[in-house]
């Protein structure tokens, strides 16, 4: 197998919590089987003297090997990103996020997909969803192929964001987050790749462990909600042609964000949502 330098891409603001941030970190480093090369953490604006402490004891524990970007103010993740990206020297490029927990063989089992098949841009990979009990419960598969990706899509979004490896090559090419729809930063970004011809694939094995929790219903606003519907509909246009039967999937998309979110947290986590987007 080829010998890669692998970069892990990471950010974190004020309104986080440190334990998970430090959870995250001792994912991606002291778990792995095989240890990314380099951890690059956006610091996205002024942070909380507890988020200070755990970055402070990972910059003792690694050195060089973590590079930190200081941003006086927050700017979102899609700027947070785009500025990692800038510093990350690898040629395989990971995403995380800090409260998820990246299995040990996942830089692994990547790495090693990446080698086999060099005409992947972008890879992603399997999630099981878990709570702050620490509580496991659903996984959740994504389309393998990009037959698959482009058959789906217009559904929902086609990889587990966290999950994902980039070729650096790619962003070599141009490709950038972009903070045109706020927080579908990912999913735009898959349609640009689609829209480029770039190559997406999952590996079916689960590589993360997907932190799920009342919050993140309650954070999905009616503007995040106009923002993902805006998204979708650009992408579709994209890549389906204005004239298609794929933009009900965002009407429906955006009636079902619109509702209270007791009702939206059922559908999400009921049977119904993994049988139509999703292999479980």
């Amino acid at each position: 197998m080829n010998v890669h330098y692998i970069s892990v891409i990471i950010s974190t603001y004020i309104g986080e919590e440190a334990q998970y941030l430090d959870r995250a970190l001792r994912s991606i480093w002291d778990d792995q089987r095989r240890k990314p090369d380099e951890i690059v953490l956006v610091e996205d604006g002024m942070l909380k003297k507890e988020l200070l402490d755990v970055i402070d004891a990972w910059k003792k524990k690694l050195g060089s090997m973590f590079v930190v970007i200081e941003k006086p103010v927050n700017e979102g993740l899609a700027a947070a990103m785009n500025d990692a990206i800038e510093v990350a020297r690898g040629d395989l490029i990971a995403r995380m996020d800090s409260d998820d927990i990246s299995l040990p063989d996942r830089f692994m089992l990547q790495e090693q997909y990446m080698d086999e098949h060099p005409e992947v841009d972008i890879l992603g990979g399997s999630i099981r969803e878990f709570n702050d009990e620490g509580t496991l419960s659903a996984v959740y598969r994504y389309p393998a192929t990009m037959k698959e990706v482009l058959r789906t899509m217009y559904k929902v979004s086609p990889l587990a964001h966290p999950t994902v490896m980039f070729r650096s090559s790619f962003f070599k090419k141009g490709y950038r987050y972009s903070s045109k729809y706020h927080i579908c930063e990912d999913v735009t970004m898959w349609y640009d790749a689609a829209a480029g011809g770039q190559l997406i694939n999952n590996m079916q094995d689960v590589l993360l462990n997907f932190r799920r929790n009342p919050s993140v219903m309650q954070r999905r606003t009616r503007e995040k909600a106009w923002s993902e519907f805006l998204a979708y509909n650009d992408g579709i246009s994209r890549l389906y042609g204005r004239f298609s039967y794929k933009y009900i999937y965002s009407f429906m998309r955006l009636c079902l964000r619109l509702m209270p979110v007791s009702i939206v947290s059922f559908i999400y986590n009921s049977k119904l949502r993994r049988i139509i987007v999703r292999r479980s």
